[in-house]
């Protein structure tokens, strides 16, 4: 039997990877072209594949987060392929990994993976085809790094220029997004539909909003003929909005108001800007089945707002607060974030005070808040890529006494484990040194001990990761990726900004 030429890896369970656009859109792509391919996912530790799993030439991975690291490695011993690239055979697939997580810094996986995909795949997803068709490894690895926006570490073809999707309107895009009948996805069954690529908000700490520059805009047309073909091809009766500002696309209200008003259709909107809410798109919105918004001041500290370029006021947040419960829905979950530098006793209770007073204003029209509060993660590719991160024990006591007094009012919080934060600012800031550590945290069995025992054995010391870096140095994924619109000069400049704030 021919061996495929390529194949689909998402280091999660299957349900997890159906909610996703990327694996769709790679799907949809090999499929459109009519390239054999095959897949495969991690259930509880262990590879599963819908079909009979052949090894391809090309292992597409995707890595969306980077705690989901190890989590390739223990797919890749699971499938017989040596987790280090320089270990790998001419009979080996070639391992191509790609997502938001890669794109900012790829180096904690150079030695993991053959290559990186920096950016979009449909600009340049035929000339990675073309490439996997040279007939040996070497020369697939050496036309690969050929391609604009992928980055080959073994030859060292650095600096690796993102490439991204220039007009979405004109851009292949993944329509048909099967799900087997016994699976249900973890966002459910709908079908997802992106509207937008990018943010122009420029909120000093949010990766994506500048790894996804330049803001792009599906049009309205474009938005109804894809939500059409979506629902009616998938056999679905709701729609999922993605995007990282959905109100900021000019069409968005009044695709909202088709797919409610002339569709009939249920709808799942994403993560509303403060500014952008108004009656009319939350009766919309409360119409379409969405019982839920989620909104994300990131702090009730007006300093502190100001100073991350995300302010709107507070009292634009209890704004929003009445507005949405009065149209119908029944709760506002609220995204809150601690451990910004600089931030102090005061700034917290200025959160504590702003939340408790969005819980009256939807408590008074029978309604309620719930809180998600994350410890603040210096993030690559960002102005406060150059920012420290606040000790576990401060970030744990912070969440210790907001719970404790929120708790008096009935909001509901949940709160992200500091200590995984950790692990994270490891792995985003990370540099080639991490790769090894990657495989010896995964076969120690992942989780904080096998990740601590991991970086031990290494000699790596995890606080060196956690430190403020000199902001007159260039963050070495600076040297090795180029982001148009995310200059590390520029960036530099932004996060003087922040320290001029005040924090």
């Amino acid at each position: 039997m021919r061996r495929p030429l390529a194949g689909i890896a998402y280091p999660a369970p299957y349900r997890v990877a159906l909610s996703s656009i990327a694996y769709h859109l790679l799907r949809g792509l090999l499929g459109e072209e009519r390239i054999p391919y095959t897949e495969v996912f991690l259930e509880d530790g262990n590879p599963w594949s819908p079909g009979v799993y052949r090894q391809p030439l090309a292992l597409f991975v995707s890595l969306p987060y980077e705690l989901m690291y190890p989590d390739m490695v223990k797919l890749l011993d699971s499938l017989g392929i040596p987790a280090g690239a320089g270990d790998r055979s001419e009979d080996d697939p070639i391992i191509i990994a790609g997502g938001p997580a890669v794109t900012a810094n790829p180096l904690p996986v150079s030695g993991l993976v053959d290559a990186v995909l920096v950016g979009e795949v449909e600009p340049v997803f035929h000339d990675i085809i073309d490439a996997l068709g040279y007939p040996s490894r070497k020369s697939r690895l050496e036309a690969l790094a050929q391609v604009e926006g992928v980055y080959v570490p073994r030859l060292d073809n650095e600096p690796v220029t993102r490439v991204y999707v220039r007009d979405l309107d004109s851009a292949w895009y993944p329509v048909r997004q099967e799900i087997p009948e016994n699976v249900e996805p973890v966002w459910g069954r709908s079908f997802m539909l992106e509207t937008t690529r990018g943010c122009a908000r420029s909120c000093r700490f949010c990766m994506e909003g500048f790894i996804f520059r330049p803001k792009r805009d599906r049009s309205l047309k474009k938005i109804i003929e894809l939500m059409e073909e979506g629902v009616r091809v998938n056999r679905v009766g709701k729609v999922s909005f993605y995007s990282l500002a959905f109100f900021d696309n000019p069409a968005a209200e009044d695709a909202l108001e088709h797919a409610v008003e002339a569709m009939g259709l249920e709808v799942s909107v994403p993560s509303l800007r403060l500014e952008t809410l108004n009656e009319r798109r939350a009766r919309l919105i409360a119409a379409g089945g969405q019982r839920t918004i989620t909104i994300a001041p990131e702090t009730g500290s007006c300093r502190i707002a100001r100073a991350i370029n995300k302010y709107a006021g507070n009292e634009r947040v209890l704004e929003v607060v009445a507005v949405a419960i009065e149209a119908g829905l029944k709760s506002v979950k609220m995204y809150l974030i601690t451990g910004f530098p600089g931030e102090t006793a005061e700034d917290l209770e200025d959160t504590v005070n702003l939340v408790i007073e969005a819980q009256k204003a939807a408590v008074a029209r029978g309604g309620r808040v719930k809180v998600s509060l994350n410890p603040f993660v210096p993030k690559p590719v960002t102005p406060l890529q150059w920012a420290p991160m606040a000790p576990v024990r401060e970030l744990r006591e912070r969440v210790r006494v907001v719970k404790k007094i929120l708790a008096r009012y009935g909001v509901e919080v949940d709160s992200y484990d500091p200590r995984y934060a950790v692990v994270q600012t490891v792995l985003a800031r990370g540099g080639p040194e991490l790769s090894d550590a990657i495989v010896e945290w995964a076969r120690r069995g992942g989780g904080l001990g096998g990740f601590r025992a991991a970086l031990k054995a290494r000699g790596i010391d995890v606080v060196s990761y956690l430190r403020e870096m000199d902001p007159q140095e260039d963050p070495p994924w600076h040297r090795v990726i180029k982001h148009p619109y995310a200059r590390v000069e520029m960036l530099r400049m932004e996060y003087k900004a922040y320290l001029e704030a005040g924090c």
